[in-house]
């Protein structure tokens, strides 16, 4: 059983290893970057439905108040003429009315504390955005400017001299330099060679 287990571990191990060759690592990353733009995004349409709401409640606040105070004004000359019949009515319709007028006040500052956390966090995101987007761009000029001058030095071969041995560039060194002097730098090379 212990070496169906150790075959299954290395099995599982080349194909990560075979993955993680396929991965193209500028590809991820342009990927991740997306992916935190989308988040972003979706944090910002939120903050905006937020924003909405907050606007709508303000303007239901208004709205209370308003009638709050038209209710609170009829309260005062019903009192002020003795017709309790028609105090009790606009008791019961104020009462409520502050109820909720107090409960949407609460919600409201609530929802005020909460915009501004979601503000403030939205743009710390977006500033680690922004940078991050900068280092990966710099991060891919640089593997690409290295890809490049890795295919310009050598195309086929990775060592950057064109898989020349030693002798060979001896022998261009020794042909240039007798290109030079006029035949005498070829001579010292074979004599070289046939000791």
């Amino acid at each position: 059983m212990a070496i169906i287990t150790r075959i299954v571990k290395i099995f599982k191990a080349d194909i990560h290893g075979v993955m993680d060759q396929l991965e193209d690592r500028r590809l991820l990353l342009r990927q991740h970057l997306r992916d935190m733009e989308e988040a972003l995004d979706r944090k910002q349409a939120k903050l905006s439905k937020m924003a909405a709401s907050h606007k709508q409640g303000l303007r239901d606040l208004a709205g209370y108040n308003e009638q709050w105070e038209a209710l609170n004004q009829d309260l005062t000359v019903a009192l002020r003429k003795n017709k309790d019949d028609i105090a009790r009515t606009l008791i019961r319709r104020i009462k409520p009315l502050e109820d909720r007028r107090d409960e949407l006040g609460r919600h409201l500052k609530t929802l005020d504390e909460e915009l501004i956390q979601l503000k403030n966090h939205l743009q710390q995101q977006r500033i680690r955005y922004e940078q991050l987007k900068n280092r990966t761009a710099e991060y891919l000029h640089e593997t690409q400017l290295q890809q490049w001058q890795k295919e310009v030095i050598d195309p086929t071969c990775g060592d950057g001299y064109g898989g020349l041995t030693d002798q060979e560039i001896e022998l261009e060194l020794l042909k240039r330099k007798d290109a030079l002097t006029g035949g005498i730098a070829t001579w010292k090379y074979h004599s070289i060679q046939s000791e």
